[in-house]
């Protein structure tokens, strides 16, 4: 794995870890800077980046994605027979420091070595979504934390409607990647200089301006 370790998470205070978040781009993130987000707005992020937003909450859907992340990576282990070791720690691009990752585990796979795995809750209303691949916002999450970590691929597992589990392999695609580091450069630029992004019309820009 080439990358940095910003800092250890192990028995790190919740505030303190969004803290740190506020100093980078994370996984999460990505989907919302590029655009693509159902959820979240650019702008969103780039308030959250800069301080002028207070951390909302976590809803349901993350409080059981948080519960559950290790009866998934257990059920992937168990039906694959690989094994995964935890980072306990967010990763930090070597040379675009802005980037960060915090990873649900390190797979490793004995036919492709080692690489990414993610954990996923997902509802019922999106298995489409997962028939042949993974939702587009998954696909970027694990597409930036292989650019953090240089890692070759990502098994994701998903658990769907709470009775249907599945996992999918993602290679690691250099274009994607390309394109990622140059749209996360550009809002990482206007983060800081404190110049806002445009608001565009999507539902999540709505929501916020709401607020």
């Amino acid at each position: 794995m080439n990358a940095n370790v910003l800092v250890s998470t192990k028995d790190m205070k919740y505030q303190e870890w969004l803290e740190y978040r506020r100093r980078g781009i994370g996984g999460s993130d990505v989907a919302a800077v590029c655009g693509l987000s159902k959820y979240k707005s650019a702008m969103e992020i780039w308030l959250d980046k800069t301080g002028q937003l207070e951390s909302a909450p976590a809803g349901e859907a993350a409080y059981w994605g948080t519960i559950m992340e290790p009866i998934i990576r257990q059920e992937f282990v168990d039906r694959t027979g690989f094994k995964i070791r935890q980072v306990n720690a967010i990763l930090q691009h070597k040379r675009f420091k802005f980037m960060q990752a915090n990873l649900d585990g390190i797979v490793t796979d004995p036919n492709l070595g080692e690489g990414i795995f993610e954990a996923k809750t997902a509802s019922a209303y999106l298995a489409d979504k997962w028939e042949h691949g993974i939702p587009d916002e998954y696909e970027l999450q694990v597409q930036h934390y292989m650019a953090v970590t240089g890692l070759p691929f990502a098994w994701v597992a998903g658990l769907i409607g709470g009775n249907q589990f599945v996992w999918r392999l993602i290679e690691r695609d250099e274009a994607v990647i390309d394109l990622l580091i140059q749209m996360e450069s550009r809002f990482w630029k206007l983060v800081e200089t404190r110049i806002a992004p445009e608001i565009d019309g999507s539902k999540a820009s709505v929501e916020l301006l709401n607020r």
